[in-house]
């Protein structure tokens, strides 16, 4: 079941900007990510890795790409917060029977594992992805 918190995805309209902003308050540099990083195409971002989470920019060039409507909709701001789990197999299924749906008919692949992200009505307007990392795989570790 539930492991461990990792991530929180913010929606951005400008990534370069907010690479900058979130740079100079984190003092730190993120990891590029391009689309190939992301379960849903037209997507890119950065991370930022800190000692205990990390912090993913998420934004696009795609009008109808899943970031895009979200801004369109919401403004910027939290896209959704990532819970790591241990098998979703028989977590997706223990989960919907608390009360969740889910955005997808199942997990989706992205190069470091699978994930799938419930929908926020359920959860008071947040949306939560459980992601699965592949073996041998810390999400919490820049992959380099």
């Amino acid at each position: 079941m539930i492991r461990r918190f990792i991530d929180v995805g913010i929606a951005v309209g400008d990534l370069q900007a907010a690479v900058e902003r979130y740079s100079a308050v984190l003092g730190a540099a993120p990891r590029a990510l391009g689309p190939a990083d992301y379960a849903y195409p037209g997507l890119t971002g950065a991370r930022f890795y800190l000692p205990n989470a990390t912090i993913s920019l998420v934004a696009s060039d795609d009008p109808a790409s899943t970031i895009s409507r979200f801004i369109r909709g919401r403004g910027e701001g939290v896209n959704h917060l990532t819970i790591e789990v241990t098998d979703l197999e028989q977590d997706v299924p223990a989960l919907s029977d608390r009360g969740l749906r889910f955005l997808t008919a199942g997990p989706l692949r992205f190069p470091e594992g699978r994930v799938i992200f419930a929908h926020p009505g359920p959860l008071h307007g947040v949306q939560l992805a459980f992601v699965q990392p592949d073996p041998g795989i810390d999400l919490l570790r820049p992959p380099f």
